[in-house]
C-alpha cells in the first residue's frame, strides 16, 4: 500500500504500540508496559503457530465470483437479517471516513460498504467482498480476533500483526444466531488516528439488533411452520374441527368440518357459528357459558338442510384466561361404526356356519338365501335353540346391508317399563333416571343395517302399536324429544311360539304380525333332524378342541348312541353345551358316556307309560326294554346300566321274551 498524504498525518502523532510491535517482530519479547492479553496471544499465534510475515503484501481475494455467490448463498439468512441495519448504519457514519463490513464465521467478507476515499484505501488492501480476514489468513485484526473470541473487540494501529494493516482501527463484534450458533460479525474500519470508542458501541448495538431480528424471523419461520403442522394435523383427523372465540365467531376450521357442514371455509370465518349454523339456542348457550361438553347431540339447520353430529366441546386458555373453544364434530354414522366394529354388534354367522343334511332344513335356507338378496322382513319361527339368531345373522351378511351394524335386541331381556327408551333412546331429563346427554335408541345405532327383535312376541301391546309406526314411517323418536329422526332398517323378528295363535289370544297384534311376517321361515327342532347329529357333533367338537386348546376330541360309539337316543328339547344350545362339559370333563381326546350329562342316561317316563297302562304286564315290560335298546342303539351294557338291571338279567328276560333285533327293529 502506497503513501499517502493522510497516513503522513496518522503517524505525526506516535502509536503507543509501536514500540511494543517492533520489539515482538524483530527480538519476540515485549517490553514492559500495558498491552492486552489478547493481542499478545494472538501475536504468538501469528508468529509461532501461523508462521505469517507481518511484511507480506496484501493477501489476494480469495474467492471468486461464483464462490462468493455460493457463499452469500450459503448465508442468505445472515445477509437477509444484517441488510436494513447495514444500510441504518452506512447513512449514520457517512462523510466520517468509515466503512462497513459483514463477514462470515469463516472470516470472509460478504458485504462491504462506504466513504469513497476509505473504499479506495481497503481496495489497495484487498479488503473487498470475498477476501478473508481469519487471523490465520492475515494475522491479528479485529474481524479475525472478534470469531475467535466470539466477543465485540477493537484493533488499532499496530495492534494488527501485519504492517499493511497498521493505518486502520476496527471494530468487530460478533453475530450469534438464536441458538447461540456463531454467523458472523459486523465490522466498522477507519483510519487509526486514534482510539474511536464509539465505533465499537455502534457494532455492538447493530449486532444486538441482527440477533433480535434473525430470533423473530425463526419465531415467524415456526410459527408458520407450526400453522402448517396444525393444518395439516387438523386436516388427517376425521372429525370436523371448529375454532370459536369467546363471542362464538369461527376463527378456524378444518376440511372434515368444511365437507360435514357442506360449506366453504370462508363463509363461516368471522361468523357467529351459532347464528350461522343453526344450533339450537339451549345448546348453543351451553357451549359459550360451560368449560367442558363431551358427546352432545348437535341438531343443525344449514341453510335449509338437517345435519346431525356428535358434539364435544373443549377451552382453549391461556395464563388462566379463556381465548375460546374446540368444538369437535363427529358424524352419527360414524360413531355408530366405531360402536359396532368395536362393541361387538357385528353378525359373525353367515349360512356355511349352518350345519345340516335335513331336507327341511335346506328347504328353509334357500328361502332365507332368497330372503336375504330383499329388503323384506322376516320372522323367524322356531324353539328355543335352534339357532334363530344364527339364520338372523346369516341372513343380514347375505343382504346389500351387509356393512352396516347388525344389531340384536331380546324384547324378553328388557325390562317392560324401559323398553321403549331401549329400541327408540332418550333425551337427558326424558325421565328419573336418565342419563346425562340422553342415549341413542337400538333402531338408530341399526340405521344402514339390520335390527334383529327376539322373542318377540315379549313385547308388551302397547308397545307393539309404537313398532307398527316406526316400521310403516321409517321414521323414530326418542323419548322427551319432538324431532323425528329418519332410520333405513331392515328388521327381522323371532318368535318362539306360534304368532298366529297369540294373535287369536289377542296377547299380540295382527297388524304388526302381518307387518313382520313377510317372508316366514320355520328351524325344524333338533329332535326332527336327528340325522344331521353326526354333522353337528363332528362341527362342535372341532371347535370346542380349538376353544380348549386340545387336539381334536373324538366321541365314543356307546355315548354316540347315548345322544343319538336323546330328544334334545333344548336342540342344538343343549347339544353345545353337553359336548363342551364332556369335552372339559374327559381330559382326554375321547368322550365316553359317564362324562354325559345325567338327563342323557335318563329314560323319559311319558315314553314309557303313556300308551301302554291298560297293557298286560309282560307286554309293558318288554316294550320298556325294547325302547331302551332302541335308545342305546343295541348296547346290551349301556342298556342295562339305564334299566338298572345286570347284564345278564337282560340276556335272559330278552331270550325269555322271545325277542330278537330284528322285530325291535333295533338295527
Amino acid at each position: 500500500m502506497g503513501t499517502h498524504k493522510g497516513d503522513q498525518v496518522m503517524r505525526a502523532k506516535q502509536d503507543p504500540y509501536e514500540e511494543f510491535w517492533k520489539s515482538f517482530i524483530t527480538t519476540g519479547r515485549l517490553p514492559r508496559g500495558s498491552l492486552r492479553r489478547e493481542i499478545v496471544e494472538s501475536w504468538k499465534r501469528c508468529k509461532l503457530q501461523y508462521a505469517l510475515d507481518p511484511y507480506a503484501t496484501p493477501r489476494p481475494v480469495k474467492l471468486s465470483e461464483q464462490e462468493l455467490l455460493q457463499r452469500k448463498q450459503e448465508n442468505e439468512i445472515l445477509l437477509e437479517a444484517a441488510k436494513p441495519f447495514l444500510q441504518v448504519l452506512s447513512s449514520s457514519v457517512r462523510g466520517s471516513g468509515f466503512i462497513i463490513t459483514l463477514a462470515d464465521r469463516d472470516g470472509y467478507v460478504m458485504e462491504i460498504s462506504g466513504d469513497d476515499e476509505i473504499l479506495e484505501m481497503a481496495r489497495a488492501n484487498n479488503y473487498l467482498p470475498g477476501c478473508r480476514r481469519s487471523e490465520d489468513e492475515v494475522g491479528t485484526n479485529a474481524i479475525g480476533l472478534c470469531l475467535i473470541l466470539r466477543r465485540p473487540v477493537q484493533v488499532t494501529g499496530y495492534e494488527h500483526y501485519n504492517v499493511n494493516h497498521h493505518p486502520w482501527t476496527c471494530s468487530s463484534s460478533p453475530i450469534f444466531s438464536p441458538e447461540k450458533e456463531l454467523l458472523g460479525s459486523i465490522t466498522l474500519s477507519g483510519r487509526s488516528g486514534g482510539i474511536h470508542q464509539h465505533t465499537l458501541g455502534m457494532v455492538v448495538s447493530a449486532a444486538k439488533a441482527m440477533e433480535k431480528q434473525l430470533r423473530e424471523e425463526q419465531l415467524a419461520r415456526e410459527k408458520a411452520g407450526l400453522s402448517s403442522y396444525l393444518d395439516a394435523l387438523l386436516d388427517s383427523v376425521s372429525e370436523g374441527i371448529v375454532a370459536i372465540g369467546e363471542s362464538g365467531r369461527v376463527t378456524h376450521l378444518n376440511r372434515m368440518a368444511e365437507k360435514m357442514l357442506g360449506v366453504p371455509g370462508k363463509q363461516l370465518l368471522g361468523k357467529n357459528f351459532g347464528e350461522t349454523a343453526g344450533v339450537e339456542a339451549r345448546l348453543w348457550e351451553k357451549i359459550l357459558s360451560e368449560k367442558d361438553l363431551k358427546d352432545c347431540e348437535l341438531n343443525l339447520n344449514l341453510w335449509g338442510r338437517a345435519a346431525s353430529f356428535l358434539l364435544s366441546v373443549r377451552p382453549v386458555e391461556a395464563h388462566g384466561r379463556l381465548l375460546g373453544k374446540i368444538l369437535i364434530l363427529t358424524e352419527r354414522r360414524r360413531v355408530h361404526e366405531l360402536i359396532q366394529r368395536f362393541g361387538g354388534r357385528q353378525a359373525r354367522f353367515t349360512f356355511a356356519d349352518i350345519k345340516g343334511e335335513d331336507s327341511k332344513l335346506k328347504r328353509q335356507i334357500e328361502l332365507a338365501k332368497i330372503a336375504a338378496k330383499t329388503g323384506s322382513r322376516v320372522l323367524l319361527v322356531g324353539e328355543s335353540g335352534t339357532g334363530k339368531e344364527l339364520f338372523a345373522q346369516a341372513i343380514h351378511n347375505e343382504s346389500p346391508k351387509r356393512a352396516g351394524p347388525f344389531v340384536a335386541v331380546s324384547c324378553a331381556a328388557v325390562p317392560r317399563e324401559l323398553i321403549e327408551a331401549e329400541l327408540f333412546g332418550y333425551r337427558e331429563g326424558a325421565f328419573t333416571g336418565a342419563r346425562r346427554g340422553g342415549q341413542i335408541g337400538k333402531f338408530e345405532l341399526a340405521d344402514g343395517g339390520t335390527l334383529f327383535l327376539d322373542e318377540i312376541s315379549s313385547m308388551p301391546l302397547e308397545m307393539q302399536a309404537k313398532l307398527l309406526r316406526v316400521l310403516q314411517e321409517g321414521e323414530v323418536m326418542r323419548l322427551g324429544d319432538e324431532r323425528p329422526r329418519r332410520v333405513q332398517v331392515r328388521v327381522i323378528a323371532a318368535a318362539n311360539t306360534d304368532l298366529m295363535e297369540e294373535v287369536r289370544h289377542k296377547n299380540f297384534r295382527e297388524d304388526l304380525y302381518f307387518r313382520l311376517n313377510v317372508v316366514e321361515i320355520f328351524i325344524p327342532p333338533l329332535r326332527e333332524r336327528k340325522e344331521d347329529l353326526p354333522l353337528l357333533i363332528e362341527h362342535i367338537l372341532a371347535r370346542t378342541s380349538v376353544q380348549l386348546n386340545r387336539s381334536a376330541i373324538r366321541i365314543s360309539r356307546e355315548a354316540m348312541g347315548v345322544i343319538m337316543a336323546y330328544s334334545w328339547p333344548g336342540n342344538v344350545r343343549e347339544l353345545e353345551n353337553c359336548l363342551e362339559r364332556a369335552s372339559i370333563l374327559c381330559e382326554g381326546d375321547l368322550i365316553e358316556v359317564e362324562h354325559l350329562p345325567r338327563q342323557l342316561l335318563m329314560v323319559p317316563e311319558k315314553d314309557l307309560w303313556e300308551k301302554h297302562r291298560e297293557r298286560p304286564l309282560h307286554e309293558w315290560e318288554e316294550q320298556i326294554i325294547a325302547q331302551a335298546l332302541e335308545r342305546c342303539d343295541g348296547n346290551i351294557s349301556l342298556c342295562a346300566r339305564r334299566l338298572g338291571v345286570s347284564r345278564s338279567t337282560l340276556h335272559r328276560r330278552i331270550k325269555e321274551m322271545g325277542m330278537n333285533k330284528k322285530r325291535l327293529s333295533i338295527l
